[in-house]
């Protein structure tokens, strides 16, 4: 990896050039969980009483709550990693871009079928996969980070780091497989600090 590279915000004569790309991020995270309840609002402007709304919305009401929390999981792990990086890569910054773009696209997978009838297979898998892109992103920043020297965490357990994505892909083959339960197998992920504990692990 060359200088030209790295990014470092001690070194490089820009020293907010990693708070412009952080409060960048945070605003479009912001966006995306404020697009996630406006149908919501959409929808209420929309029927004469609350009564009403609750009855028509309970599976949108769900599915907004569960991208609300989604995001705000997802946004913890980035924020978690940024706070202890040092500058960034031009690898970095490409893939928060992406990064980015699977969190803007949530809101949209979020108006799919994804808790209803839980028997729309293309609309679980676009909400998984979303989640899973995401959470790979994240691993794979935190590795690059490391491995130029621009994280202040130290070393991080591999499989600490990684077992999350390989439940949200696990998660995302039984979707497909068995898409009755829909969102509800989101439910397996904090067996991640399950595992993690019985193996002895930590991140």
């Amino acid at each position: 990896m060359s200088a030209g590279d790295i990014r470092d915000h001690r070194d490089n004569g820009d020293e907010k050039a990693l708070d412009r790309l952080v409060a960048f991020g945070d605003a479009v995270v912001a966006i995306a969980i404020t697009l996630v309840v406006l149908p919501i609002v959409d929808r209420a402007m929309d029927v004469p009483s609350a009564a009403d709304f609750l009855s028509e919305s309970l599976d949108s009401l769900i599915s907004a709550a569960l991208s609300f929390v989604v995001i705000a999981v997802l946004w913890r792990a980035h924020h978690r990693m940024m706070a202890y990086a040092t500058g960034y890569t031009a690898a970095v910054l490409r893939l928060d871009l992406l990064w980015l773009a699977a969190v803007v696209v949530l809101p949209v997978a979020t108006v799919l079928d994804i808790v209803g009838t839980g028997n729309d297979r293309l609309a679980l898998a676009i909400y998984v996969g979303t989640i899973l892109v995401a959470g790979v992103v994240v691993r794979l920043q935190e590795t690059l980070l490391e491995r130029a020297g621009l994280l202040d965490t130290g070393p991080v357990d591999p499989v600490a780091r990684w077992l999350g994505a390989i439940l949200l892909a696990v998660i995302l083959i039984l979707v497909i497989a068995v898409p009755q339960p829909g969102a509800l197998w989101l439910l397996l992920l904090p067996l991640e600090s399950v595992i993690l504990r019985i193996l002895g692990r930590r991140r």
